[in-house]
């Protein structure tokens, strides 16, 4: 199975963001005629689904990775079998707000469903955030900082272990409810290592090898490294 941890493969107009390979790999991980399947976020939004759907499958086209068919797994088809789901080659677990996915996934017993699966999944923000095997989420809407039943850390897809903080520039220099991201994050980061992803960088697994593309940084212990990209892939220790 081939796998991709990404923060936003996408740029601000919608077409592919080519940094660090990542058109390459991804183009050579995928079957001619791709039949895809997109995991919603927002799973009861199907306008948007649609719409994020349709977006996807446009900007993959117009390089020249042509989608056979582009289907949406959210309220209207969560009871879509294992097998149902084995039929896509290529599994797209979309961005957005990464405690409503999670639910979702529970919903559905997609980490059940994704058992045994050989095809290629490509996560986009929170998309890799809920494919670790325990998931990490930091605080995104007003009143969840607040709130102290807000679950920092979930089961999650169980693809990984790598516990990533998609755009990790923004991410670290934002505020909820008052309270500085970056501060909730080093705190939580003890006997934790967390991955952070800024837009472009991404990890490729292929058969559970774990390389990491891109400029990347590493939260452990209360203390936060930044890995410099180079033109060697790294792995994460």
């Amino acid at each position: 199975m081939k796998q991709f941890f990404t923060s936003n493969p996408f740029k601000a107009d919608g077409s592919i963001n080519e940094e660090n390979d990542f058109l390459w790999n991804i183009k050579y991980s995928l079957p001619y005629e791709t039949n895809a399947l997109l995991v919603s976020s927002s799973y009861k939004d199907s306008l948007t689904n649609d719409r994020l759907a349709t977006n996807i499958k446009d900007a993959f086209n117009s390089k020249g990775i042509f989608f056979k068919s582009m289907d949406v797994l959210d309220y209207r088809t969560a009871s879509m079998s294992k097998e149902e789901i084995a039929a896509h080659n290529f599994i797209i677990i979309a961005g957005g707000h990464a405690p409503t996915q999670n639910d979702f996934i529970r919903i559905t017993g997609l980490k059940d469903k994704l058992e045994g699966y050989d095809g290629t999944i490509m996560g986009i923000g929170v998309g890799s955030i809920n494919a670790a095997e325990e998931v990490y989420m930091l605080p995104e809407h007003d009143g969840e900082a607040a709130d102290n039943s807000f679950e920092r850390f979930r089961i999650g897809l169980g693809l990984t272990k790598l516990q990533i903080i998609p755009h990790y520039d923004q991410t670290v220099n934002s505020s909820v409810d008052g309270f500085p991201i970056r501060e909730r994050m080093i705190y939580d980061s003890k006997d934790k290592k967390f991955l952070g992803l800024p837009d472009g960088s991404y990890v490729m697994s292929t058969d559970g090898v774990e390389l990491i593309y891109g400029t990347h940084y590493k939260i452990e212990n209360r203390a936060v490294t930044k890995i410099e990209a180079s033109f060697m892939a790294k792995s994460f220790e």
